[in-house]
Order: C-alpha cells, then structure tokens, then sequence
C-alpha cells in the first residue's frame, strides 16, 4: 500500500514540475515579444552643422557678393544663393545712389561721371574682415556703359583675391559681361576668373534656370 501511495506522489510531482515548466518558457516568449526594439536617434549635432554648411558648387567656402541698385542684381544673388548656400554680402556704396545719380539721360548725373573718369573710385561703406575665409567668391553688379560700376574698381582695389576663384555675374539691359570679366581678370591676375553669368534685367527675378545652367558648366 505504501508502494502504492510513493507512486502516486511521484507521478504527480512529475506532472506538476512539468507545467511549471511550460508555463515559464511561454512567459519568458511573451516577454521578449513585447519587448520594444531600441530607437535610433540621429545626431543632433551633425543634423545641424550639415543644415548649415551646404556644400558650394564650385568647392570650398562660398559668398556671394554684390551691388545693386534696382533690385535686379541682388534678384540674382539671391537665387545663387539658395542653389549654392553661400552667404551673400551687399556691397554699399558710402553714398548711395540716388534716382537722380542714375538717370543715364543726364550727362551730368552721378552715375554717367564716374563712368567718364576711369580713376572714379566711390567709396564701399564699411569693410569686409572676414573675406580671407572664402575659398569661391560670387560676385555681381550692373552693368554701367559695358562694363561694371566703378565702384566695383574700388573692391577689386582694396582686395587681394590671389588664390581664390571668382564667378561673375550680371545684370544688364542688353551688353555683355564679357569687358567686365576682362577688367577683374586684370584687377586679380593671381585668382582663376570663371566664365562670367549675364542675366537680363528684365529675367532677374525668373533666372532659376539660368543660374543653375551656368552653376554646372563651373563644377
């Protein structure tokens, strides 16, 4: 009889361990199902400083530097802008132009002197300190009798561009940029003076294409 009896224990403590048994293997699946994978989060720190440092199109550190008048230029240097993501920088005169410093109907206006005195120098109101951290320098004007304002003589002047590329680029109603490119490439003869990008005054504030043409003819 107590053989008996010892049987049965063991037949059901075996049977006890056993679901014991099942039921920890199915919590311990459950668990790791409903464990949630680790989240990724992506560097702030590099999510930033590749927001704010895109790449130029011809290399290096960019800015683009102009002087405008009317709007049309600055039209332009906005849009090299925001396909390059280089800074852009207005070039101010000291005095500004007037409406009547710009009426080419008066022989006398402001504008039509300068133009007649090649040693015309206007001066730049301020100064740019940083200018030796540009590598590519995007630089635009009106285009004034053939050729660009003098106050741009008066940059190319007071800067030297030796080792720095320079892309040209301008507005006008119908001449060239071609005299102009001459001029800086005599201004700078130690910087490589690109192919330079005229846009018509009455284009400047639909020269998406233009710009972009022009921006891969100088990768």
């Amino acid at each position: 009889m107590k053989k008996m009896i010892a049987l049965m224990l063991s037949i059901l403590l075996l049977f006890t361990l056993s679901a014991c048994a099942g039921d920890s293997g199915q919590e311990s699946g459950n668990a790791a199902e409903n464990t949630p994978a680790e989240t990724v989060i992506p560097s702030l720190e590099a999510q930033g400083s590749a927001a704010a440092e895109p790449e130029a199109s011809v290399g290096g550190k960019a800015l683009v530097l102009y002087f405008s008048c009317t709007g049309n230029t600055e039209a332009v240097a906005k849009e090299i802008a925001a396909q390059t993501g280089a800074e852009a920088m207005e070039l101010l005169p000291e005095e500004p132009y007037t409406e009547d410093d710009l009426n080419y109907q008066d022989d006398n206006c402001r504008a039509n002197q300068e133009m007649n005195d090649e040693n015309a120098r206007p001066a730049i109101s301020g100064r740019i300190e940083n200018l030796s951290d540009y590598d590519t320098l995007y630089i635009g004007f009106p285009i004034w009798w053939g050729t660009m304002p003098r106050i741009m003589n008066t940059f190319f002047d007071e800067y030297d561009l030796s080792g720095k590329t320079v892309m040209p680029f301008c507005t006008s109603g119908g001449s060239g940029i071609d005299q102009a490119v001459s001029a800086i490439r005599e201004a700078e003869p130690d910087a490589e003076v690109r192919e330079g990008l005229r846009v018509g005054s009455g284009s400047a504030e639909n020269c998406t294409e233009a710009v972009a043409a022009w921006l891969e003819g100088n990768e």
